[in-house]
């Protein structure tokens, strides 16, 4: 049943999802998490209107989901239309590793790049546990040609495909990380993030790009690819510092983008 709700709401006009979102928007903010996302927010920005940012974020949260229901049916030429790219060149012949955040629409930023580059991209996720979302990330990567490889299976595939000529990897590397992180300052305090992207570079002698997503208005993102680190990468460490200062720069942007309902300081 969900299934279907899905596609059906996949072929409406944007504009009319957007205005659904509009209408979710404000239960979202009453039900979805709204005590982390108020604390992470007065953490992050003590001087700012944390109520405000709270709204924007539930805001263009909703956005985002109706956008990503919307990439089942959109037309490739709609989307690369509203999503546009600088510096994609570099990614053209592959064997690179291309690090994202959790800011503005990830999702359509990493389908218009596939769209854009000859290369064939792989983005590592962790799958929804609902089976309904699983099946719907599935079908809109399969559409644009992107491989979803599951977190658990990572180190499999890069030992299968990894020395292949000619792949991007994409990792969204933002979240809490497990046992095996680096401390980084984000926000004027020290967070752990992941030492997988920079073990990965380092063992394939990989060059790495941060892919920065950006809301132009409704519907609309400018991305571009920017450098992190190339071989030989620095001191230990200098690639996930390189990727903390990017993602840093994209939420001060455009601070209520980012995923705030995460529970990146437990």
């Amino acid at each position: 049943m969900l299934d279907a709700i899905i596609r059906t709401a996949s072929r409406m006009p944007l504009a009319g999802l957007h205005a659904l979102a509009r209408g979710v928007a404000p239960l979202a903010r009453l039900g979805y998490r709204p005590r982390l996302v108020a604390a992470n927010l007065a953490r992050a920005f003590p001087e700012a209107d944390a109520k405000a940012l709270a709204k924007a974020f539930y805001g263009g949260f909703a956005a985002t989901c109706v956008e990503v229901v919307r990439a089942l049916s959109m037309a490739p030429e709609e989307l690369l239309g509203r999503v546009g790219c600088q510096g994609e060149e570099v990614l053209r012949d592959g064997n690179a590793l291309l690090l994202m955040g959790h800011h503005a629409n990830m999702i359509w930023a990493v389908l218009a790049l596939a769209s854009r580059i000859p290369a064939p991209v792989s983005i590592v996720y962790k799958p929804p546990h609902a089976p309904s979302m699983r099946d719907l990330l599935i079908a809109i990567a399969a559409r644009y040609g992107v491989e979803l490889v599951p977190v658990n299976a990572v180190r499999r595939q890069l030992v299968r495909k990894g020395a292949q000529q000619g792949r991007v990897w994409t990792l969204v590397a933002d979240q809490r990380p497990g046992k095996d992180f680096h401390h980084v300052e984000l926000f004027g305090r020290p967070t752990p993030f992941f030492l997988g992207p920079e073990r990965i570079a380092r063992a394939f002698d990989w060059p790495v790009y941060y892919l920065s997503c950006q809301r132009a208005a409704a519907g609309r993102y400018q991305c571009r690819v920017l450098p992190v680190a190339t071989p030989p990468h620095g001191a230990p460490g200098h690639i996930i510092e390189r990727y903390a200062q990017l993602l840093q720069a994209d939420i001060d942007h455009a601070p209520a983008d980012w995923l705030w309902s995460h529970d990146r300081w437990r």
